[in-house]
Order: structure tokens, then C-alpha cells, then sequence
């Protein structure tokens, strides 16, 4: 009866850790640097919170706020020092300058577009593809400038 006692009262305890895993958009939020959180919050909009990720890169941290906005995604990549790196919109192939949409088409005569965004960087926009060759098995990202210049492919 006592060790019965004493499993219920751990079981107790324990339920609220249990039904708070840590990994709510919000809890993470929270965590992030201040810096991150008032460069988030000034560029969030009206965009419904996703998720969180962070990398490290050779200059910090850089930190990815995914969100979604007008059923699209709207992600802001913000340094740990809260400087706006990148906005990544999601997008479609006829809201591009016609030089990049047919860069972006040429390569997908052999496969197929899973993902497009334009992604703003300072002034400089550019536009990332997401390709997939079913054929092969492959999976190919490009990052075309406005003028259909192929800046890398990976």
C-alpha cells in the first residue's frame, strides 16, 4: 500500500512535466536571445508562429523563425546579434521576373518543383528552387538572381 501510495504521488508530480514537452513554439521563443525575439516580433506581421530552428555558422548564430502568412510560408532568418539576415517567402513561378522563371523552367524539364521562394537579403532578392527528379532520385536547390543567372546549385 505505501509503495502503491508513493507511485501515485510521483505519478502526480510528474504529470505536469509530462504534459509540457519544452517544445512549444512559444517556449522557444521565449528562450531565444532578446535581440532575436524584437527583430522576430517587428517583422512577423500578422503571421501565425511555426517553429524555431538555429544553426551555427562561422560569424554565431543564426536563428529561422517559420511562420505562415496568407497560407504561405514566411520565414525571417535573424543572427544572434538580432540583424535580419533573410526573408524567405514562399512563391509561385508567375510572380517571378521573366528571366528567372525561365531559368527555373529550363531546369525543371527533366524534374519536378517541390519549392520556390523569394528570398530577400538586405536589397538583393533572389529566388530558391527546390527540385526533384523522380527518375533519378534526386534532389537538386538552385538560388536563381532576377536576371536568371544560376547562383548555385547543390
Amino acid at each position: 500500500m505505501k509503495i502503491a501510495g508513493i507511485f501515485l504521488a510521483g505519478m502526480i508530480l510528474s504529470s505536469p512535466a509530462q504534459a509540457f514537452d519544452g517544445d512549444t513554439f512559444s517556449a522557444k521563443f521565449d528562450a531565444l536571445p532578446k535581440a532575436v525575439k524584437d527583430t522576430a516580433t517587428a517583422h512577423m506581421e500578422h503571421a501565425f508562429p511555426v517553429s524555431i530552428t538555429s544553426a551555427q555558422s562561422a560569424q554565431g548564430w543564426d536563428y529561422q523563425i517559420n511562420t505562415r502568412l496568407d497560407g504561405k510560408y514566411h520565414d525571417l532568418v535573424i543572427d544572434e546579434n538580432g540583424k535580419l539576415v533573410a526573408v524567405k517567402d514562399e512563391t509561385d513561378l508567375t510572380s517571378l521576373p521573366a528571366a528567372a522563371k525561365a531559368a527555373i523552367e529550363k531546369q525543371t524539364a527533366a524534374a519536378k518543383l517541390v519549392t520556390l521562394e523569394k528570398v530577400t537579403e538586405g536589397t538583393q532578392i533572389s529566388y530558391g528552387a527546390v527540385l526533384k527528379d523522380d527518375a533519378q532520385g534526386t534532389v537538386v536547390q538552385l538560388r536563381i538572381a532576377p536576371d536568371g543567372t544560376v547562383k548555385s546549385k547543390k
